[in-house]
Parts: C-alpha cells; sequence; structure tokens
C-alpha cells in the first residue's frame, strides 16, 4: 500500500501545481518532544534507552491553492539513535530517519499573522542502520522489523509575513506512526516543535 502511495504523489502533485496560486520554498527545523522508542522499557530484560534524537531539520515546498489552503512537502533528518541492554550487555544503535511530510493546510483569518491548522500523511524510512546490531537481534524485542513506514500526521501552528521579504512559522506537530521500526521498544507516538522559514 505505502508503494501504491508513493507513486501516486507526482500526479497529485502535479494536479496541484495547476490550480496552485504561487510556490514557495524553504527550511524547517526544530526539536522533536518524544524519543524515538519507549524510554527505560523492559521487555523480557531488555531495556531500551534513548539518546541523541534532540534535533530535526531539512527542506520544505509550499504550494498555495484558493480558499485558504495550502500545500506543504518536507524533507526532514533525524538522528536516531538508541542504546541496548539486555543480561548485563548493550548494543549502541544509531541510524538516520529521513520523512516526508505532505500536508494539507487551511490557514485561519487575514493579515500578516495568521494561525493555520494542518494533517496529512508522512513517508518515513531509517538508512545507516547499525551493521552489528543487526546481525546481533535476529528475533524477539528490539528486532528491526520496518525501515519504511507511513503514518498520520496534525498539527497547528502560526506564521507571520514580513512584506516583500519572507514567511516565519511555529507549529506543533503529532505524527502516528502505523507499524513500528524496532520490535516492542518503538514510539509510535511522535511530537516535534517546527519552526520554518519559507521565501
Amino acid at each position: 500500500m505505502i508503494e501504491h502511495m508513493r507513486r501516486l504523489i507526482p500526479f497529485l502533485l502535479a494536479a496541484i501545481a495547476a490550480h496552485a496560486q504561487s510556490i514557495s520554498v524553504g527550511a524547517i527545523a526544530g526539536a522533536p518532544l518524544t524519543d524515538v522508542v519507549s524510554n527505560a522499557t523492559s521487555v523480557s530484560s531488555l531495556q531500551a534507552v534513548a539518546k541523541s534524537t534532540n534535533v530535526t531539520g531539512g527542506g520544505s515546498l509550499q504550494v498555495s491553492l484558493p480558499k485558504k489552503l495550502r500545500i506543504e512537502v518536507d524533507v526532514l533528518f533525524r538522528p536516531y539513535s538508541f542504546s541496548l541492554a539486555s543480561l548485563g550487555a548493550s548494543s549502541a544503535v544509531s541510524a538516520h530517519q529521513f520523512r516526508f511530510p505532505v500536508l494539507l493546510q487551511y490557514r485561519l483569518g487575514s493579515g500578516l499573522i495568521r494561525p493555520y491548522v494542518e494533517g496529512g500523511l508522512s513517508f518515513n524510512h531509517l538508512t545507516g542502520i547499525s551493521s552489528a546490531f543487526i546481525s546481533t537481534v535476529k528475533s524477539g524485542p528490539g528486532q528491526l522489523l520496518h525501515q519504511s513506514d507511513a503514518g498520520v500526521v496534525l498539527g497547528a501552528g502560526v506564521e507571520a509575513k514580513i512584506p516583500a521579504l519572507f514567511r516565519v512559522s511555529g507549529e506543533v506537530r503529532y505524527t502516528r506512526d502505523t507499524v513500528a521500526a524496532f520490535s516492542n521498544i518503538s514510539n509510535l507516538n511522535q511530537a516535534e516543535v517546527l519552526v520554518g522559514v519559507h521565501f
């Protein structure tokens, strides 16, 4: 299903561009409010402890539509690391998480400062996973289950327009992943605070 949705995205973007009023590009960065694993969770003598997951950032494309609507497509990068400990032995796990949120935004009110709400889907992929970890944990809690998944995204924020220059936005975004990357320990609920600049 995820593969079919990925194939539809270029067609959807082409249809949106045909009705677009303006297109802007920018950068977005922020801080996750949640860890990638359920911190200090013990499952069958296994303990997972998250670390180094306090930053996310990347590029952003916005397409303005009629009726105060807008499409936003982001490419976000987040360091993904945690440690696993079981029966006195520990293993550090590191990876790179890339997320591709596709969001429909609705802007409220008018003027230079405008709140907005948003919702959509996020396509996620893990790369660079520690090879030693994959060869060690082949079954049970902590096992790598999925490197790619999709999630549902909801968010709200406010943007301020600097006339003839750029727009600055701040938002809180929540993502609910559909499948776990690692057995029994992945945190499917993710929240983050993001700040964006668009030209």
